[in-house]
C-alpha cells in the first residue's frame, strides 16, 4: 500500500475548518501555521505546502466563503416573478452564512488587521451581489419595483439580510424556527416596498 497522501483535498478541508474556528473565537493574531498543524494533527510542511503562507491560507478561507455565496446564488433560476426571485436569492445569501459561520465575518465583517483581500478576491465574491442586482434591473423593467434605482434596492437588500445573518450567527434569532419566520417576514416587508414605490 502506498503512503496517505498528507496533503490531500481532506487535509486542506480540516485545515480550512480548524482555521476558520480559530479564527472566530481568537482573532487573526492567534493563528499560526504550528498552532493550525497541531491542530488537525499534520505538518507545518503540509500547511505550507497547500497554502504558502499565512496570508495565502487566510487568501483561501475568504475564497471558500466567497466562492460558497457566488455557487448559491447563481443556482437560483430567473424567474417572471421579480419578488419571488428575490427572495430564493436572500435565503441563499442565508444558506452561504450558514455554512460557513466562522468564516463569513472574514467576507462580510469590518477588516481584519494584517490581513487585506486582493482586488480580484473581492470582486469574485461581489458576483452574489451581481446575481442580485441583475434581478432587481428586471424587476424595475418590468413594473415589478417602482420608485427606486437597481442600485439603491440592491443595497438596500444588502444591508436587511447582512443585519439578519449577523444576528443569526451570533445566535440573537434562535431557535431556528424563528429564524426562518423572521428572515421570510422582513425580506417579504422589504421587497412589499419595493414594490409600491417610495412614500411621496
Amino acid at each position: 500500500m502506498g503512503r496517505p497522501k498528507e496533503h490531500g483535498a481532506e487535509t486542506k478541508a480540516q485545515l480550512l475548518t480548524a482555521a476558520g474556528r480559530i479564527l472566530a473565537q481568537e482573532g487573526l493574531e492567534a493563528l499560526s501555521i504550528r498552532r493550525l498543524a497541531d491542530e488537525v494533527s499534520t505538518t507545518t510542511r503540509a500547511v505550507y505546502s497547500l497554502f504558502g503562507s499565512k496570508d495565502g491560507l487566510v487568501s483561501a478561507m475568504y475564497g471558500q466563503m466567497s466562492d460558497t455565496l457566488v455557487r448559491l446564488h447563481l443556482a437560483v433560476p430567473p424567474s417572471a416573478d421579480e419578488s419571488a426571485e428575490l427572495l430564493l436569492l436572500t435565503l441563499a445569501y442565508r444558506a452561504s452564512a450558514l455554512q460557513h459561520p466562522n468564516l463569513y465575518p472574514l467576507v462580510f465583517g469590518p477588516p481584519y488587521p494584517g490581513f487585506t483581500p486582493t482586488a480580484e478576491a473581492v470582486a469574485d465574491a461581489r458576483r452574489g451581489l451581481g446575481r442580485v442586482f441583475e434581478t432587481v434591473e428586471r424587476g424595475l423593467a418590468s413594473g415589478r419595483f417602482r420608485g427606486r434605482t437597481a442600485d439603491t434596492i440592491t443595497h438596500e437588500l444588502w444591508a436587511l439580510v447582512h443585519g439578519l445573518a449577523s444576528l443569526e450567527l451570533g445566535g440573537v434569532l434562535a431557535p431556528k424556527k424563528r429564524a426562518d419566520l423572521l428572515w421570510r417576514d422582513a425580506v417579504r416587508g422589504l421587497i412589499s416596498a419595493f414594490e409600491r414605490g417610495p412614500n411621496l
